[in-house]
């Protein structure tokens, strides 16, 4: 039996594996918003109609890209960790982990560019993902902070999009004259994380050794006013 021109039977894995592997390499070349769907096809050698039975249209494929490479989703930062870092170090961890994570993470850089760029369902979607993933842990810092009326959900927005931005702006120009595109800029950012995650729980360390001691004033039979005025805090401050 003649076997030349017959094609290589694979299995549903080795198309997928195929489709998403060329998929990857041209939004990396092209971003999202130029990967040809014909180019697509002829990379993963897969014909038309077996393209669309499949995965139905291009965006079916980029939520997949997504969901495989996002650093929230793919949970690259272990929730584990924080009883055994405890939260001052896993607060610090999370960023440098974002930091280094987006940095080596090509197709994450270019889906953020394409968020920002296009307004469609997809777009919409894997940002939204992205916030609700990292709720819980949102919460459980906002919960920590708020007798200090820090609004820490607004402080971790900052530190997040200044991460993603710095990432993002690397290949155009340093900032504050700091090459983010160096191990020295990669150093650069992780002592600035330490100095404000320092000032930060400082705050929540004082605060919480200013209310032991005014525990153990009442008990000694202080009064409260008394004990509120020697440790130079409000009585409001101790009722909330």
């Amino acid at each position: 039996m003649n076997e030349k021109g017959r094609r290589t039977r694979r299995t549903s894995a080795e198309i997928d594996n195929a489709v998403m592997t060329e998929l990857e390499k041209l939004v990396q070349q092209n971003g999202f918003d130029n990967v040809s769907v014909t180019a697509l096809m002829a990379k993963a050698n897969l014909e038309t109609n077996v393209f669309y039975r499949r995965y139905g249209s291009i965006d079916n494929l980029y939520d997949r890209l997504a969901k495989r490479y996002d650093f929230w989703i793919n949970d690259t930062i272990k929730i584990s960790e924080l009883n055994d870092l405890g939260p001052k170090l896993f607060f610090a961890k999370t960023l440098k982990t974002l930091y280094k994570e987006l940095y080596e993470n090509e197709v994450m850089q270019k889906l953020l560019i394409w968020e920002l760029t296009a307004d469609n369902c997809t777009t919409r979607r894997t940002a939204q993902m992205r916030d609700t993933m990292n709720l819980n842990l949102v919460e459980y810092y906002d919960l920590m902070f708020k007798p200090l009326n820090i609004n820490i959900r607004g402080v971790i927005a900052i530190l997040i999009s200044g991460i993603y931005y710095l990432i993002l702006h690397k290949d155009r120009a340093p900032f504050c004259s700091i090459d983010f595109d160096t191990v020295v800029g990669e150093k650069a950012f992780s002592e600035a994380v330490d100095t404000l995650v320092d000032l930060l729980f400082n705050q929540l360390e004082v605060y919480n050794e200013k209310r032991e001691c005014l525990n153990r004033m009442l008990k000694d039979g202080i009064s409260k006013q008394k004990a509120c005025q020697y440790l130079g805090i409000s009585i409001s401050e101790v009722e909330n």
